[in-house]
Order: C-alpha cells, then structure tokens, then sequence
C-alpha cells in the first residue's frame, strides 16, 4: 500500500488529489514536480534538450486550474551526467533513483518520490519538434506522437505485460501525477491506455 496519505478532511474546497499537494507545499516542502532522467547526450539532443523540458512543463502549464499558487510551485528536478546516464537503461536510472528516495527515507511518500521521467533517445526523437500544448492538435492520435517514459520506482519485477514504466503523452503528464497523488499505482494507468496504442 502506498504511504502517500490524503489529509481529506483538511481543505475541503480542494479537489480531492490537490489536498495532499496543498498540504505538501505547505508544510513539507516549497516546490513540487517530477525527477527527469536524461540519458541522451547527442549533439543534436544537447540543442534540443532545454526546449524539451520547457515543452514538457507548459503540457502541464496548459492544464491549469484555478489554484495558481501551486503551479507557480511546479519545479522539475533534471538529472544531467553524461559520465553515468548516457545510454543507461530504465533498471540503471530506477536503481539511481531508488538509492536517492530510500537513503532520505522518503519512498513512496510523495508522487516526486514515487514515479520518475526518463527522456531517452527514443523519447527525444517525438519531442525534439513537439509543438506547445495550445498549438497541438486534439486528435488523440496526435497527442500521442509526444511521450515522455514515466517509470515507477516500486517496480523492479513487475507482473506481464506491466514492464514497470510507461509511455506517456504530454497531456497526460498531470492526469498520471494526480492518478498518482490519489494513491494508485502506475500500473493501474498503464491499464487505462487507449485501445490499440501503447502510450498514456
């Protein structure tokens, strides 16, 4: 069972998965967002590469809400190290991330230290001329040619076909952070893909 706890009975006026994020921000930590892995490193990725993660935080930009205090507290933590990520697989980033959440006891207790993004080569090639979020089309088909990998951290012999991470478009970024922050696993949306694509 997850350890992320909703304090549901505080702040009722918020939605149920922006209570805990509300609380966090309040009274844990000032910022929120999503480790990202880059384990890419060719010259045309290291041209690319702030613009890919200026696309992949305006995707959850485009989906704001009304509560604005908590999206100007949206700061995603990049893991750059040629030496150590290029080529690395998702075991090897896992284990990086693992060894970082469990040595500061804080596993499983947020979303940030739950689920991880890794930009792989692979992923590169559909965002390096990704449009913004308003200038997408709305055709799923369309949003889908963009994904990022999100792995889950808890994850190290998942059952088939669950391979512990999942392709996930840039709409869906925030969807899955607050499938997550309601204490589901990545599994659980890795079922809810579309029929017929393999990316969230």
């Amino acid at each position: 069972m997850s350890r992320i706890r909703l304090p549901r009975q505080l702040y009722p006026w918020l939605p149920g998965h922006f209570r805990d994020l509300y609380h966090w921000l309040n009274f844990t930590e000032p910022t929120w967002g999503y480790t990202i892995y880059r384990t890419t490193y060719t010259p045309r990725s290291h041209a690319a590469f702030p613009r890919i993660i200026d696309v992949t935080t305006a995707a959850n930009e485009f989906n704001r809400t009304p509560f604005d205090e908590m999206w100007a507290k949206y700061k995603p933590r990049v893991v750059e190290d040629t030496s150590q990520f290029d080529g690395a697989s998702i075991d090897q980033v896992r284990t990086h991330f693992k060894a970082w959440v469990t040595e500061r006891d804080i596993l499983d207790c947020f979303p940030s230290y739950r689920m991880f993004i890794v930009k792989d080569e692979e992923s590169f090639q559909t965002l390096q001329n990704a449009p913004l979020p308003e200038d997408l089309p709305q055709r799923l088909e369309d949003m889908q040619r963009h994904y990022v990998k999100v792995v889950e951290a808890l994850e190290e012999d998942p059952e088939p076909p669950f391979p512990g991470w999942m392709k996930c478009s840039l709409s869906g970024i925030f969807d899955l952070w607050s499938n997550m922050q309601e204490g589901s696993y990545l599994e659980e949306s890795y079922s809810l893909r579309p029929r017929g694509t393999d990316v969230y």
